[in-house]
């Protein structure tokens, strides 16, 4: 016999701990999409699908645009001012089942404060794969 009440319980804990299991997965993403990737920024040829950055306020904040599977794409988790410049990480998301096509993601940054103002900066874009360096003139 189940006592009343019980089965409730039961339910509500299991639903919190799936939920909390695929939420504690789940990068913790900074920065906004951004659909205003601007001139230059998309590739047109597939050997130039590289990450992009470009400002869009100068000195104050920026797009980064990569490619790869939409269900997955790639996700700004983390932004350090370096020495002077800045070191941006980009995270896959979107779980083990990604979808096999092929385009470009972009994501909004803010400068952080000890940066703001410059109008160039050094960054180096961080990726499951590799990293490269890039620049925003």
């Amino acid at each position: 016999m189940v006592v009343p009440g019980v089965r409730r319980t039961v339910a509500v804990v299991a639903t919190a701990a799936a939920l909390l299991t695929v939420t504690a997965c789940a990068p913790r993403v900074i920065g906004e999409p951004w659909d205003g990737a601007g001139p230059g920024a998309l590739a047109t040829d597939p050997a130039d699908t590289g990450p992009a950055v470009a400002w869009i306020d100068r000195g104050t904040r920026f797009s980064v645009t990569t490619y790869g599977s939409s269900s997955c794409p790639l996700a700004p988790t983390d932004l350090q001012a370096d020495e002077g410049a800045l070191r941006l990480t980009m995270t896959r998301t979107g779980g083990s089942a990604c979808t096999a096509d092929f385009g470009p993601t972009s994501w909004a940054l803010d400068v952080p404060d000890d940066l703001r103002g410059r109008g160039s900066l050094a960054v180096t874009v961080r990726l499951p794969e590799r990293q490269q360096a890039l620049r925003l003139d």
